[in-house]
């Protein structure tokens, strides 16, 4: 980062992305870049935040893929059970990768399959208490990193503004029934 004074005496940081976008509008004047400004920096600091939590993942000694389907459970409510087709629906993935990562969680004794007694065809998944825990632990850690990385830039104010354009952006691309 560095500091420039603009117009008016006033100190203004610039970063990467600026200078990035600075060579573009010397090189292209004819193309409105300013884009980059936004789109770039929500990559990088997606990027920063996912390594962030891989690394935390990884210390606790999980993934995201198993959380997704964990924290999908825990979030239903008790008795944290789900349709192993609910959950499919709501993984994005296939339902051959929702029995993969099933297969590993079962095996670590965080989730326990059954058959619908009512409906043979139908599998119940549900938390096994250390499934609970492991939840809860993750999510504590997560929220306090997540809380830390925010505090530490943005004053509560400015989250809450940048909260609220983020939402009117991502509404603006996604469908209405994504979750």
């Amino acid at each position: 980062m560095e500091l420039q004074v603009v117009d008016g005496g006033e100190e203004v940081e610039y970063d990467r992305v600026d200078l990035v976008e600075q060579s573009w509008r010397h090189e292209r004047p004819d193309i409105d870049v300013s884009s980059f400004g936004i789109v770039t920096r929500i990559w990088r600091i997606g990027r920063h935040l996912d390594d962030k939590r891989k690394q935390l993942l990884t210390a606790m000694s999980t993934d995201r893929g198993s959380m997704d389907v964990l924290a999908m459970l825990r979030r239903s409510g008790r008795p944290y059970r789900q349709s192993a087709g609910q959950l499919t629906r709501s993984a994005l993935i296939t339902s051959g990768g929702v029995s993969q990562r099933l297969d590993k969680l079962e095996r670590a004794g965080l989730v326990m399959r059954s058959v619908d007694p009512d409906d043979r065809r139908r599998v119940d998944v549900q938390l096994t208490d250390e499934g609970v825990e492991l939840v809860d632990a993750v999510l504590a850690e997560l929220t306090a990193q997540d809380h830390h990385t925010l505090a530490a830039a943005l004053e509560p104010h400015e989250q809450e503004m940048l909260r609220s354009l983020l939402r009117k952006l991502l509404m603006s691309l996604e469908p209405e029934h994504d979750d």
